[in-house]
């Protein structure tokens, strides 16, 4: 049991498929029996092999399992509708997602009805200092977490010419964030994609969540931004309440 949830936790953190050689080194399990236990993953659906490449991911099941636990959460039954009425309100895609070390997990997610629209799939891990989600959250998170994660890093990993990679400048950068109440990614991550986030709270004053309006570059421009400001603010706002948190991030305690 001990073998298998290390080989579902090292997938999940992993952001590319892993072959069996990769895994068996990475996780020091014998190829048999590694092997064996991946086949038995793979025919429950935990893991998924790719006919190709032969490399395993995460499976569907796994997906479904995370869903479930999002969806039955306290987070999940407050979030979920305030989802619905803000992608209909903003007219893009709107996403859920909590913070895990240095990355940010998509938990769910709203489409956009426009054809032309940006999305990322729930169960996706991406970095949390490039990104919106990740930045509305870390800033809202306690600053001795945030110096563990970042104050002894001297370059943080570059993605586009936006991103930031200097650990000093991103702690001034979260101080702005936490002064605004809302975070922006101007094409930080992908070029192409703009983003806008705003910290869940819960009791404690700190972030458990964040929800964020993205979009292509073309559409969200800085007059949009200001325009779907306010509804974001409103729905982490009404989700926040519903934590027992404060439902202006700008007044939490830190």
């Amino acid at each position: 049991m001990d073998k298998a949830l290390r080989i579902l936790e090292t997938l999940g953190r992993e952001t590319g498929d892993l072959g069996l050689v990769g895994l068996s080194r990475h996780l020091a399990i014998e190829k048999s029996t590694l092997h064996r236990l991946l086949g038995t993953l793979e025919a429950r659906g935990f893991v998924r092999r790719d006919p190709l490449s032969l490399r395993y991911s995460l499976g569907i099941r796994m997906l479904e399992l995370g869903t479930a636990v999002t969806a039955r959460s306290a987070l999940g039954r407050a979030a979920a509708p305030v989802l619905d009425r803000l992608a209909v309100r903003s007219r893009q895609t709107v996403n859920l997602a909590v913070l895990d070390g240095e990355e940010i997990l998509y938990v769910a997610k709203r489409e956009s009805p426009d054809p032309l629209r940006l999305t990322v799939e729930v169960g996706r891990r991406l970095p949390g200092h490039c990104t919106a989600l990740g930045k509305a959250m870390l800033a809202f998170r306690p600053a001795a977490e945030v110096r563990r994660l970042f104050g002894r890093r001297k370059r943080l990993r570059r993605f586009t010419p936006n991103t930031i990679t200097d650990p000093r400048e991103l702690l001034e950068h979260l101080d702005e964030i936490r002064r605004a109440g809302v975070a922006v990614d101007r094409e930080e991550l992908v070029l192409g994609l703009r983003c806008l986030a705003a910290p869940v709270l819960d009791f404690t004053g700190y972030a458990v969540a964040g929800i964020s309006i993205s979009a292509p570059a073309t559409t969200l421009g800085d007059e949009r931004v200001a325009e779907l400001r306010s509804m974001l603010t409103e729905a982490v706002a009404e989700v926040s309440k519903a934590l027992g948190g404060p439902v202006d991030p700008r007044r939490a305690a830190r």
